[in-house]
């Protein structure tokens, strides 16, 4: 498998960020092709401190060759053009092979 995690930083407003996520993000990325699996969730922390991030975001592809297609994709680039619309904080993204999974 190959991933790719999206690091959401805290946003301005957080209330929006979810709303519009959930109602107008969201379906774009279930369009993005070559996608076998997709998670998303909000960070928190163990200990009470603020979490270094909001949320987290992560795509599981069968090979880097097709998340590098689905990105290329026309509805790869619309959700990624979409991304400024309500990642006030901005950014990150992560590329890894999952070499090793434990049960």
């Amino acid at each position: 498998m190959y991933r790719v995690t999206i690091v959401y930083n805290q946003p301005a407003d957080p209330a929006a960020f979810d709303e519009y996520y959930s109602t107008k993000h969201l379906p774009l990325v279930r369009d993005i092709p070559h996608v076998q699996k997709f998670g998303f969730g909000r960070c928190e922390s163990l200990d009470g401190n603020p979490p270094a991030a909001y949320a987290l975001a992560e795509l599981y592809f069968a090979t880097k060759e097709d998340a590098a297609r689905g990105f290329a994709s026309s509805q790869g680039q619309s959700a990624a053009g979409d991304v400024a619309n309500f990642a006030s904080g901005g950014v990150s993204l992560l590329f890894s092979n999952e070499d090793t999974v434990l049960p």
